[in-house]
C-alpha cells in the first residue's frame, strides 16, 4: 500500500491563486502557461467542465464510444485512461500533468476544468475536439462540498456548506467564476470542434446522449453498442466500479469512508431540494442571473 499523503502536505496544495481572472490551485497548476502553448492534435478529445458537473460520467461514456474497449475500462483507472492535463502533483499517482499527456499516443482523451480562454491556443482555434458539460449550480455546489469533504480537501475557507456555497457564488473558490466558465464555452458552442451538453439531458436519456457524442466524434455505433455503454454507465454500476469511483485513493490518502456516495452520488438532478435552504437557493439564483441575456438557460430541476 502506498504511503498516505500527510495532511499538512495536502493543505499546501490547496492554496489558491488567481491567474488571468480565474481561481486555481497554486501548486497543482504550475504548468498552466505551458498548457496554453502546447501542441494539440486533430484527433484530441477534451472533456471540459466546471468541477462536479458530470465529468466522470461523460469521460467514461466518451472513452467507450471512442474505443468500445470494455475490458480496459474494467481494468484501468479512468484517471489513467483520461488524464487531467492541468494537475501535476507527485503526491497523486495518476496526476502527472502536461508532460505525460504530451507523450500519449493518439487519439488522446484529456480532461480539464480550465476555462476556454486558458485552453491550448491551437485547441481554441479548432485543432482537436471539445465536449463541454454544464449542470445546475445548485446541484454542483452540493456535490462539490460532499466530494471535498470525502477526500479531505476542506480547509477553513470552505469547511461548511455555507462557506463553500459563498465561495462559488462570490467567485473565490476553485475554477471560479462559474458564470464565466459556462459563458466562455457557450459562446463557442457553434464552433465545429465544440459540443455543448447539459448534464440533466445526459442523465434523462443516456442513449440519446451517447448517440449525439458518437456523431460528434464520427464513431458509428450499433444499437447493441449503445445499450452496452448505457448499462455500463448506469449510476449503480459506476458507483460500484473501482475504476471510476476513486476507491483506490484510499490507498494513498486519508478519505472519509463514512460519507455515503462520496465521488459518485445519486446520479440524477434535483438533489439540492433536500439540502439547500430557501436563502441559500436564492443566493445561487443571483449567480444564475449572471447568464441573463446570453441565451444559455440552466436546466431547472
Amino acid at each position: 500500500m502506498a504511503q498516505k499523503v500527510p495532511h499538512d502536505e495536502l493543505v499546501k496544495k490547496l492554496v489558491l491563486k488567481v491567474y488571468k481572472g480565474v481561481v486555481m490551485y497554486d501548486k497543482a497548476n504550475d504548468e498552466i502557461g505551458e498548457i496554453e502553448q502546447m501542441d494539440t492534435r486533430e484527433d484530441d478529445i477534451w472533456v471540459c467542465t466546471f468541477p462536479r458537473s458530470g465529468t466522470t460520467l461523460t469521460q467514461e461514456m466518451v472513452y467507450l464510444i471512442q474505443t468500445l474497449d470494455f475490458e480496459t475500462a474494467n481494468k484501468v483507472h479512468l484517471d489513467v485512461r483520461f488524464p487531467q492535463v492541468e494537475v501535476h502533483d507527485e503526491h497523486w499517482p495518476d496526476f502527472k500533468g502536461l508532460k505525460e499527456v504530451e507523450q500519449r499516443k493518439s487519439p488522446r482523451m484529456i480532461k480539464s476544468h480550465l476555462h476556454h480562454s486558458l485552453l491550448p491556443e491551437q485547441l481554441r482555434n479548432g485543432k482537436g475536439r471539445i465536449i463541454y458539460v454544464c449542470r445546475n449550480p445548485k446541484d454542483v455546489i452540493i456535490s462539490y462540498f460532499r466530494w471535498q469533504k470525502w477526500v479531505g480537501l476542506l480547509v477553513e475557507r470552505n469547511d461548511t456548506l455555507e462557506k463553500c456555497l459563498d465561495g462559488i457564488v462570490n467567485g473565490t473558490e476553485y475554477a471560479c467564476p462559474w458564470p464565466r466558465h459556462l459563458l466562455e464555452y457557450w459562446e463557442r458552442r457553434n464552433d465545429k470542434n465544440v459540443l455543448f451538453l447539459r448534464y440533466e439531458d445526459i442523465v434523462a436519456d443516456k442513449p440519446a446522449a451517447i448517440r449525439r457524442i458518437a456523431d460528434f466524434l464520427g464513431k458509428p455505433l450499433s444499437d447493441e453498442n449503445v445499450a452496452q455503454i448505457t448499462k455500463h454507465c448506469h449510476v449503480d454500476n459506476m458507483r460500484n466500479n473501482p475504476m471510476v469511483n476513486l476507491k483506490y485513493w484510499e490507498d494513498y490518502k486519508l478519505v472519509n469512508t463514512n460519507i455515503e456516495r462520496a465521488h459518485i452520488n445519486k446520479g440524477k438532478p434535483g438533489i439540492w431540494h433536500d439540502v439547500l435552504t430557501e436563502e441559500q437557493s436564492k443566493k445561487i439564483d443571483k449567480l444564475i442571473q449572471e447568464l441573463d441575456g446570453s441565451g444559455l438557460e440552466v436546466k431547472q430541476t
